[in-house]
């Protein structure tokens, strides 16, 4: 018989946290099911851009600009593989993104004037295809979109949070050794001047003009008349009204446009999709809701930070 003076073994966290244990169960299989899934997804010939098939003379390319704009490596590197191809014929540009960063959003719009230039392209607009990815569509020879697809938002946008109280309530501080009195404008740990103000401004103006002068010049409008939108939004419907979208149709409605531009005869073409995404390991694992977790939790912004969205 056990003595008065042994305690109870203790309990383990499952008996401890019965509700918290069982969550977190149900969280990791949750967690493992998306990622089987991406990684027997991310192991399939869905991006017909790295699967085998047979010589075809007539190609039509179609690109994917998905999401929030943070990098143009990929799509730009696509973009050039499918001008330099002699079977692709022509270029779908399939556009669902609100923007993001400037030089991203202006190298995109290079690279599809370049190969505008060379072969047909027709971009089609799916929910939204805002500022940076309106910018990098606008160099197409016909733009379709939805009559309730959002487009327009031609301008620049930066943030600058002030966090100078927040930091002397917690007790500390920086102090900024620079070169020139305005190379840390826009800095969060003190106030803005006057000065700082007038400068930020005239960046983002000068690369508002910048931004204007190429979908004006793209689409054949006056800098004053995309200037008068004071960078708003618009449904696609009104949109076509002042020549920022051709015509009302679907992603279907697009390809065979295309076709037609190209020349091409066969009914159903071989498309070289792309470009295909880029997954780390722990994304292909764990699926994308986990990757975005952990890059939300550990991403950090420094600097001046120029959107075109």
């Amino acid at each position: 018989m056990p003595s008065s003076n042994e305690t109870n073994p203790p309990k383990g966290f499952r008996q401890r946290h019965p509700v918290l244990f069982t969550f977190g169960v149900l969280l990791m299989a949750m967690a493992l099911s998306v990622g089987a899934m991406a990684f027997l997804s991310s192991a399939s010939f869905e991006d017909e851009e790295f699967a085998f098939a047979w010589p075809d003379s007539e190609q039509i390319g179609v690109a994917y600009l998905d999401g929030t704009i943070e990098s143009s490596a990929r799509m730009v590197a696509f973009l050039r593989k499918l001008r330099e191809d002699g079977a692709v014929k022509g270029v779908l540009l399939r556009v669902n993104s609100g923007g993001g960063g400037f030089g991203p959003s202006q190298e995109i719009f290079r690279a599809v004037k370049k190969l505008a230039e060379k072969k047909p392209v027709v971009a089609s607009f799916g929910s939204v295809a805002a500022s940076g990815g309106y910018y990098a569509a606008c160099p197409a020879k016909v733009i379709y979109a939805l009559p309730g697809s959002i487009t327009g938002s031609i301008g620049v946008r930066s943030m600058f949070p002030n966090v100078r109280e927040a930091s002397e309530r917690l007790g500390f501080s920086f102090n900024s050794f620079t070169t020139g009195k305005l190379k840390d404008a826009g800095s969060p740990f003190r106030e803005m001047t006057g000065e700082d103000k007038a400068y930020l401004q005239e960046l983002i103006t000068d690369l508002r003009d910048i931004f204007v002068a190429d979908v004006a010049q793209s689409r054949n409008l006056s800098p004053d008349a995309i200037n008068s939108l004071q960078g708003k939004a618009m449904t696609a419907a009104n949109a076509l009204t002042i020549g920022l979208v051709d015509k009302m149709g679907g992603q279907e409605d697009a390809l065979e446009e295309l076709k037609k531009l190209a020349g091409v005869s066969k009914k159903h073409p071989r498309l070289v999709r792309g470009p295909k995404k880029e997954t780390s390991r722990f994304e292909e694992f764990f699926g994308r809701m986990g990757a975005a977790f952990v890059h939300g939790m550990t991403a950090s912004e420094s600097g001046l930070d120029l959107r075109a969205e």
